[in-house]
């Protein structure tokens, strides 16, 4: 299982955008960008597992300092072509290139459920790590049990409960499940540190 993360990568360097599905993942962000951004006290955020990056948009639109973070480099040159003024790079989300308290706010929508849940627990501490105290994280997954692969993309779902522990493992003082987002494939959770 180790080199699925490679495998990932290079599916989505060759599917891009067409690798999600976008139109579910654009509704949640139109249902809880507002309550994200309410709850910020500070401008600086990371699009964590920004793809090309249409989150991103919607969050420069806020007024917040947008960075997008990705692990497709073919998926970032589209990003850099559809937003203007956000600094996007490539990287890893077991091991984000930031320093310690970086950020106010981390949103990661349709991300982590490419990872283990091992890497997940590995990609909370680094979100953790990264927030400044009182950072809000948004993060949706899918919901259910159990791993698959679809078009050769590794996927792992999610329960309430599990997440519940990694949250707190990692060390998040608040978690909100409670996020009504017209979605019954994603579990949405908002936290802080």
């Amino acid at each position: 299982m180790d080199d699925y993360v490679a495998r990932n990568k290079e599916t989505f360097n060759r599917l891009g955008s067409a690798a999600t599905d976008v139109a579910e993942l654009m509704r949640v962000t139109t249902r809880v960008l507002p309550a994200f951004q309410m709850l910020l006290a500070g401008g600086r955020v990371l699009d964590l597992g920004c793809g090309v990056g249409h989150d991103s948009l919607r969050l420069k639109r806020y007024q917040l300092e947008v960075e997008g973070l990705d692990i497709s480099e073919v998926m970032l040159a589209e990003a850099k072509k559809l937003v203007e003024g956000v600094a996007f790079r490539q990287g890893d989300f077991r091991t984000l290139p930031f320093a310690d308290a970086s950020f106010d706010g981390i949103w990661a929508n349709g991300s982590l459920f490419y990872l283990t849940a091992e890497d997940l627990q590995e990609a909370l501490a680094e979100v953790y790590r990264t927030l400044k105290p009182g950072g809000v994280f948004f993060a949706s997954y899918l919901q259910g049990e159990g791993e698959f692969f679809a078009d050769s993309l590794y996927h792992r779902r999610y329960t309430l409960e599990e997440l519940r522990r990694y949250y707190q493992t990692a060390g998040f003082k608040s978690f909100d499940p409670s996020l009504d987002t017209g979605s019954e494939a994603y579990l949405s959770i908002l936290a802080v540190k």
